[in-house]
Formats: structure tokens, sequence, C-alpha cells
């Protein structure tokens, strides 16, 4: 992986880290025969973000149990761009940044995989998990998003909708900057150092 970025930030503050935190919809659990259905992104830096949201045309009938979990209907994407035409923004969205989602393996898997389908690029990262930090750090019964939101005191509502889901990640990501700061884990080299983050591309789902 290039070394450039771990050179650039390795004693930066983990606060002042630039972060990708995002939250995926799919009409399945594996990229290819699954595709996206829904898209956001919160770029945050030193406190300051940008957002972006978008449905994508998965090109295919969303199941209805997935319409159930998610309220996206087929209504709803058909004249979303599809996942080829919306692919260049993305990789630019998330170059040079961590990213950062609860399940990094389930939602770097469909970048990964839609990236090479579509741009011809590899695409590798730092890249830090939330529900892996919930599992080393706070030894809850549950790990899922919402248990963790609520462990921290923040209400996820209408969750399995990207944004709703990705302004939890903010929040734990927020809660997890104090809980590390305490551990004595503060910049990018000791997330590394305490094998806290993943590099290059994470392990498979």
């Amino acid at each position: 992986m290039n070394t450039e970025f771990y050179n650039k930030y390795a004693n930066t503050p983990i606060r002042k880290l630039p972060f990708a935190m995002l939250d995926l919809e799919t009409t399945g659990f594996k990229p290819g025969p699954a595709n996206i259905t829904e898209v956001a992104i919160i770029l945050y830096e030193d406190g300051k973000e940008d957002r972006f949201e978008s449905f994508v045309n998965p090109e295919c009938h969303i199941p209805n149990e997935i319409t159930a979990l998610t309220h996206i209907n087929d209504d709803m994407v058909k004249d979303a761009p599809t996942i080829k035409e919306i692919a260049p923004t993305l990789r630019e969205l998330l170059n040079n940044r961590i990213f950062v989602s609860h399940n990094v393996p389930f939602d770097f898997g469909f970048f990964d995989y839609y990236f090479k389908k579509c741009l011809n690029y590899n695409y590798e990262c730092y890249s830090l998990c939330t529900l892996m930090l919930s599992r080393k750090l706070l030894k809850l019964d549950s790990n899922k998003l919402d248990n963790v939101a609520r462990h921290f005191g923040y209400n996820l509502i209408d969750a399995h909708r990207a944004m709703n889901d990705t302004d939890a990640v903010k929040a734990l990501l927020l809660k997890f900057f104090d809980v590390l700061e305490e551990k004595g884990i503060n910049t990018l080299k000791d997330l590394v150092d305490n094998k806290l983050i993943y590099v290059g591309k994470p392990p498979c789902r």
C-alpha cells in the first residue's frame, strides 16, 4: 500500500484525521449478486464536515424482504444513477480519507468490487470499523449499530437508511475518540501499532 498517507498523517491527532464515514443499503449481502441501492457519506476532518447521499439504481428488482428492512422500493430508485454512473464521484469522495463504517468488511467489499468492475481501480485505504472497535473496547452483549449507539446515548431513528446509519457511525466515532484517548491511543500511528485500524484491504466478510 502507498505509504504517502501514513507518512503525512502518522503523528496527526485522531480527531484531526480525514475520515469518510459511510453506509450502504444493498439488495443482498454479496457484491455481484447484490447491488447498491443507497449510499451516504459524511466527509469529516478536524470538526468540519460535508455530506453526500444518493439512491442508486441497482438495475434489478429489490427483493421484498429487503424493502421490508430498508423501506427502499423499486420506484424510489428507478430514476437514480447506476453504480457505473456514480462510481467516479464515490472514488473522488473517498480518496485520501480513512474509510469508516459499522462493519467495514461488508461496506468496503461493495466499493472494492464495483470500483474494479466500473473503473478498473484497485481500491486500498486505511479503514476504521466501529463494529470492530466495539468488540475490542466495549464488551457489550450486542455490537449491532443501534445497540452501540444506545450505549453511547445516541438514539438511532429509522435504521437501515444510509444517512441515518451514517449519522450514527459519526456519533460512535466521536465517542470512540474519547475511549481511545483514555487508553493512550492518540494518533494514526497509535491506531496502526495497536491493530485497531485496517491497512490496505480489510479481511473478507
